[in-house]
């Protein structure tokens, strides 16, 4: 029962820190409303019978747009048993904030009492965590779902990392589960994170004397948090040729209005309106946390004067090393390297980087715990959650409850594609048809009946007086197929980049599916071999010996 007093004691805490989401209703946030259309479209194609889901008809006005193509799956699969279990959408998301509120609380002290080797100073590491302004931020204020799933698995990413050098048989499955996560949850986090994964990675090749052995984990970890990804990952990386993105000059320029000054990290004023022009004279806070400056800067202290045990001071000097890398990279001085880095790779706020911040200073904040003894530990460590309870004490609340209807939340303009930029229209799409009226078929003297249409499949019965070319009221991009008559038919993209096709005179049954793609199947199949080989791993030895596989 010791053991799990602590991850006890998180639940607790992780519960008073989320008691806002037990409220009825909803409530107002930056991306809430991304969040419920989203949601929405994806249990609705998971019905229409995608799995998982890449496409969605009604998007665009109804023209369609490939949304989970690009956008995170990883939350909304979570949602799926939720939601079958007849929940609503307004729960559901609340219930998905309070897991990754949670699951970050209990992973980051696994990863910290692995690290440490102390159960008190990983109490204290997941507190810190759990009470930052930044977590909060991304919950109350932003309501970032992936995001906010980031917090969950990123400590696991990094238990797995020190597993591998511990020799552990879990190391390179709880390594590529991590790593998975980040890339299911916000793909890009995986680039803001990449400096303290790569320190943190050496300070822990530099420790272990079976450097070749470690470096096999790591790779297979690696590889196999990839592969199991790979549903996600292949789509999205080779159907990105086929959307604007590439065309939208303001997503790759976003960076250079989102730096923010070094005062703003020590304290700046809570507010929960967006950003509008630039990250500097917003209402968003981007705050570190006062008790989490304070522990950052005793770590610097007992670095300089040099009373830290060895492997403690290594990895001290390899954690300050990083924040202050981070901190750089969020300001203006760092504006020549984001310029070559943009070149290479989409990124849009270097205020990103305050996650992996507050990562490693609630980390310091466990290392802190175990330089003190007797009486003084329990002092400060008191002193500490009291200091972080009452400085977040008006960073728990949300703005304003609210009680929409789910149409309200889908018929908002703002909600066409769920995009800021509707950065993934198909290539060829014309953007001023977002606001045109939308139409199953367009033609000369054409009469319609039996329109269905959902996320994969639009159908229709059209009478059609003499041959001419139509239109359909959805975007030519790859997936679609074309029947006429139950017979696939061969089609064109006119000049909206809709699908386009000759139509013969008569009665016809038209119908435009989506189907998966050989890349995508090719990549769901990845995506299984991918979770059996990390779920077999740890016990491949026993099993191929034939002994029954246990977790001990």
């Amino acid at each position: 029962m010791s053991r799990w007093i602590y991850p006890l004691l998180i639940l607790i805490i992780s519960l008073f820190g989320i008691k806002a989401l037990f409220h009825s209703g909803l409530f107002t946030a930056h991306d809430i409303w991304h969040q419920v259309v989203r949601l929405y479209y994806f249990s609705q194609a998971v019905n229409d019978g995608q799995f998982p889901p890449y496409w969605i008809g009604q998007l665009a006005k109804g023209f369609g747009y490939p949304l989970f193509f690009f956008s995170y799956n990883l939350p909304w699969l979570l949602s799926i048993p939720i939601m079958k279990i007849g929940l609503d959408i307004t729960t559901t998301i609340k219930i998905l904030f309070i897991l990754s509120y949670i699951g970050s609380g209990l992973t980051m002290y696994f990863f910290v009492n692995s690290l440490l080797r102390n159960k008190l100073s990983a109490f204290i590491s997941s507190i810190l965590y759990l009470w930052l302004p930044y977590h909060f931020l991304i919950i109350f204020v932003s309501a970032s779902m992936g995001i906010a799933f980031i917090f969950t698995f990123l400590p696991l990413l990094f238990l797995g990392i020190h597993l591998l050098n511990e020799g552990s048989k879990f190391g390179s499955t709880i390594l590529a589960l991590g790593l998975s996560g980040i890339i299911l949850s916000h793909i890009m986090h995986l680039i803001f994170m990449l400096p303290l994964i790569v320190i943190f990675s050496i300070w822990e090749l530099s420790r272990t004397k079976l450097k070749m052995r470690f470096t096999e984990g790591m790779i297979i970890g690696i590889i196999l948090g990839f592969m199991i990804s790979a549903f996600y990952l292949i789509p999205a990386a080779y159907y990105n040729q086929f959307t604007r993105v590439h065309k939208e000059e303001g997503i790759a320029k976003l960076y250079e209005r989102n730096f923010i000054n070094f005062k703003q990290l020590i304290y700046s004023k809570w507010g929960f309106s967006p950003i509008v022009n630039n990250a500097k004279n917003g209402e968003i806070s981007f705050q570190i946390g006062i008790v989490q400056w304070l522990c950052v800067i005793i770590i610097l202290m007992l670095v300089l004067l040099k009373r830290l045990s060895k492997q403690h001071l290594s990895l001290s000097i390899s954690l300050l090393i990083s924040f202050i890398l981070c901190i750089f990279l969020m300001l203006d001085l760092s504006k020549p390297i984001w310029k070559i880095m943009v070149k290479f790779i989409s990124l849009d706020y270097p205020f990103r980087l305050l996650l992996p911040i507050s990562f490693i200073a609630s980390i310091c904040g466990g290392i802190v715990i175990l330089t003190f003894k007797g009486r003084a530990k329990l002092l400060i460590l008191i002193s500490m959650i009291f200091l972080a309870f009452y400085a977040n004490r008006n960073h728990i609340n949300v703005n304003q409850y609210t009680y929409f209807p789910i149409s309200a939340y889908l018929d908002l303009p703002t909600e066409i594609t769920t995009n800021t930029f509707n950065e993934y229209l198909p290539i060829l799409a014309n953007p001023k048809l977002l606001n045109k009226p939308w139409n199953e078929i367009t033609g000369e003297g054409l009469s319609v009946s039996q329109v269905s249409h959902t996320t994969n499949l639009l159908s229709f019965q059209v009478n059609i007086p003499a041959k001419q070319t139509v239109s359909l009221g959805q975007f030519n991009f790859p997936g679609q197929t074309l029947y006429i008559d139950n017979k696939i038919s061969e089609f064109a993209t006119d000049q909206d980049g809709k699908i386009s096709f000759i139509a013969p005179p008569g009665l016809h049954q038209v119908e435009i599916k989506f189907q998966y793609t050989k890349e995508i199947n090719l990549s769901k199949t990845l995506t299984v071999i991918g979770l059996f080989i990390t779920l077999f791993l740890p016990f491949k030895d026993k099993i191929l010996l034939g002994e029954k596989p246990t977790l001990d």
